[in-house]
């Protein structure tokens, strides 16, 4: 991502165009981002779109740098709190989310027994 950015940190590759690039499965990257994501070393856009955090991407003027650094939010500061117990907490989260969009899709999978069933018996 670091060597693909335009200047600002915006970075446009899919998760197939990262993987062929590092020689690597799809998969690993969709594993790897939310590692990313919860570090707060990138933000996802969209799909095939990311931006890195200021303080990580590069800039044409570090003056540049500096305005995107300070119009930060606080809570996504890498220099502010702890890095480590943020990480932590940013990625339980996603975990968290993740099992309840699964449980959520196991849930409309199930037929309800009450159901009456609207085919007409042959013959």
């Amino acid at each position: 991502m670091m060597t693909e950015q335009e200047p600002g940190g915006l970075v446009a590759a899919t998760h197939e165009e990262f993987a062929a690039g590092l020689a690597m499965e799809r998969g690993m990257i969709s594993r790897a981002m939310p590692h990313l994501v919860a570090a707060r070393l990138v933000t996802v856009i969209r799909r095939g779109r990311f931006q890195l955090h200021p303080m990580i991407a590069a800039f044409n003027d570090p003056r540049d740098q500096q305005r995107a650094i300070k119009a930060t939010p606080d809570d996504m500061r890498l220099d502010l709190g702890d890095f480590e117990d943020e990480y932590e907490r940013r990625f339980q989260l996603h975990l968290d989310e993740k099992a309840r969009k699964a449980e959520a899709r196991a849930k409309g999978n199930v037929t309800p027994i009450n159901r009456r069933s609207h085919l007409k018996p042959v013959g």
